[in-house]
């Protein structure tokens, strides 16, 4: 994705990642609508949960506290 089409579209933050050519696609849904889709990665892992501040050691603690009952 080239930086013109990244502004076009809003994308500011820099740990998204679109793989060169495979990026954008089109389909069609099960109520035979068009649609455009973008696929890509969100490479940013956080540091501590935005909600309570619990700082996560590694990337097991992010997905087992995401399922904690607080």
């Amino acid at each position: 994705m080239d930086k013109c089409t990244r502004e076009l579209l809003g994308f500011q933050d820099e740990s998204l990642i679109f793989e060169k050519d495979r990026w954008f696609s089109r389909g069609v849904d099960k109520k035979n609508r068009k649609f455009n889709r973008i696929d890509g990665l969100y490479a940013k892992v956080p540091t501590h949960c935005e909600s309570c501040g619990v700082l996560f050691q590694s990337s097991a603690d992010y997905y087992k506290h995401g399922t904690i009952a607080n």
